[in-house]
């Protein structure tokens, strides 16, 4: 697989990044597809969402239901490596499934050729109920409803797209969203990503870095931890810690990349405001969920470059949707004093 077919690379500098409307919480009006029936039978094709592997792969099927809108078909994996073995289906592992979605309708329904390279600009995600998303006994069955606006040059070729929709887990309503991507050519890629010359294998040139221990992040596999222990800034309310940086992850570098893929950061991020909203407020982090992400990608992570998290804090905030308290944290990374990804997060406690 293609370095340009990556749908998580963030954008450049150049690129504005427009506000999503799932940040405002608003979805545009769509016909609902309660009639569409959909597969879940088999996954689609992996080069359809840019995976390496089968077992990356989670959409299975996709119909467009009205002008501009679609409906994508998802089976959610009760164990997978991300998701671990938590009460609650992952929040990563739905950005995941988020992101094939928006993959596969344009490739699939807009015409966007297989090698073209997604650069995503933003991405929102808000859980509205925990309880669709607790764990059964069967993998639940998951229909991401989209409704897109479509940039096209003069020539009628996509350029890119927003969409805003929510996320159904075996029929109820479970999150919100949306996100705005560009869409590149490989050889405009390419050139875009020639003027700066990246090392066979930038990841040794980097110090090693100690993960933090999992149960200090939320997590219980210490293959899932990708930043060092967070530590306390002399400011309250404020933290930092240093991303770690596994190339070999099978999951979130599932084929060769050429910078840190916005996946990572913002798994990085959940686990720096989950550790940091624990350590102040004296929670189990094993009882705290992110409830909401909503991300600006504005210039690329370079692998070899040591990237800085740093979160800011803020105060308890209840939840009417949620039915429970949440605590927003703002989270920034760096590489050498540039902000290249700007996060905002809401911690809950559920259960």
């Amino acid at each position: 697989m293609t370095i340009p077919m990556s749908a998580s690379t963030p954008t450049t500098a150049a690129t504005s990044t427009p506000t999503s409307a799932a940040a405002s919480g608003t979805t545009p009006e769509r016909p609902r597809n309660a009639e569409v029936e959909l597969s879940y039978d088999a996954t689609v094709p992996r080069t359809l969402v840019h995976r390496a592997s089968i077992a990356e792969v989670f959409v299975t099927d996709s119909a467009e239901t009205g002008e501009d809108s679609f409906v994508v078909a998802a089976q959610l994996p009760r164990a997978h490596l991300i998701g671990e073995n938590s009460p609650l289906y992952d929040f990563t592992l739905l950005v995941e499934v988020v992101r094939q979605a928006g993959v596969l309708v344009a490739h699939r329904h807009l015409g966007v050729p297989l090698d073209s390279a997604f650069i995503f600009r933003d991405l929102a995600l808000r859980t509205t109920a925990f309880e669709p998303l607790r764990i059964g006994r069967r993998p639940a069955d998951a229909r991401i409803n989209m409704a897109v606006r479509i940039r096209r040059n003069r020539a009628g070729r996509v350029q890119g797209f927003s969409y805003t929709g929510d996320v159904e887990v075996d029929g109820r309503t479970a999150m919100r969203g949306g996100g705005g991507l560009l869409i590149l050519s490989k050889t405009a890629y390419l050139a875009m990503r020639s003027r700066r010359q990246v090392p066979d294998h930038p990841g040794f040139l980097l110090p090693r870095f100690t993960a933090a221990e999992p149960c200090a992040v939320g997590r219980r596999d210490a293959r899932n931890v990708f930043v060092t222990q967070p530590a306390a800034d002399t400011e309250p309310g404020r933290f930092s810690c240093q991303l770690v940086v596994d190339t070999s992850h099978p999951h979130v570098f599932d084929h060769p990349l050429d910078h840190v893929p916005g996946h990572l950061q913002m798994e990085a991020a959940r686990q720096l405001a989950v550790a940091a909203v624990a350590r102040l407020h004296a929670l189990d982090p094993y009882s705290l969920s992110v409830a909401s992400i909503a991300t600006d990608f504005t210039d690329y992570a370079e692998l070899d470059r040591i990237t800085r998290l740093r979160a800011t804090v803020d105060g308890f905030r209840w939840d009417e949707e949620l039915g429970t308290f949440t605590t927003p944290v703002a989270v920034e990374a760096v590489q050498e004093e540039t902000v290249t990804t700007a996060m905002r997060l809401d911690v809950a406690q559920w259960g």
